[in-house]
C-alpha cells in the first residue's frame, strides 16, 4: 500500500510538471530569430504573434506592384497590420529571374546586389523604396516592363542601380560593394534556398498558414489587404 501511495504521488508530480511546462511553452512570447534569414530586411517586433514572408525580385513587375501598394499606404500598413495585428514582416530579395528564368534578366541580379549592399549599411528599406520609385517613374508608369506582353525595358545597365545608392548618399562603401560584387555569393545562395520554398510564381507569400504566389499589376491596396488578412485566419 505504501509503495502504491508513493507511486501515485510521483505520477501526480510528473503530470503537474508536464502540465506546467506545456503552459509555459504556450504562454511565452514567440521569437522568430531562428526562422528569419536577415533581420535587416524585416519590419515589426521579433516576438510578434504572426510571421509573414514575401519572396520577391525587383525585376518582377508584379512583385513591385504589391510592394508599391504597401509603400503608398505605409502608415496604414504599419499601424493596422504590423502594430495592430502584431506581424513580423520579412522581405526576401532574390535574383530568381536571373538564375531560374528562361529569359535571364541581369536587372534581377543588379537590383539584388544594390539592395544587399545597401542593407550592409542599414539602408535596406530606403534603397528598396527608392528602387520602386525609380522603376515606377522611369518605366512602369509608362507601361514599360509591366507585363510579359508590354514593351520591354531596354538599355538598362548596372549603373542604374549604382546611381540609386549614390542618390541616397551611400558613398564609397556601397560603390565598392556593388562594383566588386561582394554580395553575389550570398544572393545566389539565398535564391537557391528560396526555390525550395517558392511553390508558384513571384511574388510568393507565406503569411501565417496562408501561402500563395502571384499578383496582378492592376491590383491595389484592397487586394494587398486581402492577402494580409488571409494570413491572420486560423
Amino acid at each position: 500500500m505504501k509503495n502504491k501511495v508513493v507511486s501515485s504521488i510521483i505520477l501526480a508530480v510528473v503530470i503537474l510538471a508536464l502540465g506546467s511546462l506545456m503552459f509555459f511553452n504556450m504562454s511565452k512570447p514567440q521569437n522568430h530569430n531562428e526562422q528569419i534569414w536577415d533581420d535587416g530586411t524585416t519590419i515589426g517586433n521579433m516576438d510578434a504573434k504572426n510571421y509573414y514572408i514575401m519572396y520577391t525580385d525587383l525585376a518582377c513587375p508584379y512583385c513591385d506592384a504589391f510592394s508599391r501598394a504597401i509603400m503608398e499606404h505605409e502608415e496604414e500598413f504599419e499601424k493596422d497590420y504590423i502594430e495592430g495585428k502584431d506581424i513580423l514582416f520579412e522581405l526576401r530579395i532574390t535574383e530568381f529571374l536571373y538564375l531560374y528564368s528562361e529569359h535571364k534578366s541581369k536587372m534581377s541580379e543588379w537590383s539584388a546586389e544594390g539592395v544587399y549592399c545597401a542593407r550592409n549599411q542599414g539602408k535596406f528599406w530606403e534603397y528598396y523604396h527608392a528602387a520602386l520609385k525609380a522603376l515606377w517613374n522611369d518605366y512602369h508608369s509608362k507601361g514599360i516592363g509591366v507585363s510579359k506582353t508590354a514593351p520591354k525595358i531596354e538599355g538598362m545597365t548596372a549603373d542604374y542601380w549604382l546611381k540609386i545608392g549614390q542618390d541616397l548618399g551611400l558613398g564609397a562603401e556601397f560603390e565598392t560593394c556593388f562594383t566588386e560584387h561582394k554580395m553575389l555569393d550570398e544572393i545566389r545562395a539565398n535564391t537557391e534556398k528560396a526555390v525550395k520554398y517558392v511553390d508558384g510564381g513571384l511574388p510568393y507569400f507565406k503569411f501565417g498558414s496562408f501561402a500563395t504566389g502571384g499578383f496582378d499589376n492592376n491590383w491595389g491596396w484592397d487586394y494587398v489587404k486581402r492577402y494580409l488578412d488571409a494570413g491572420l485566419k486560423k
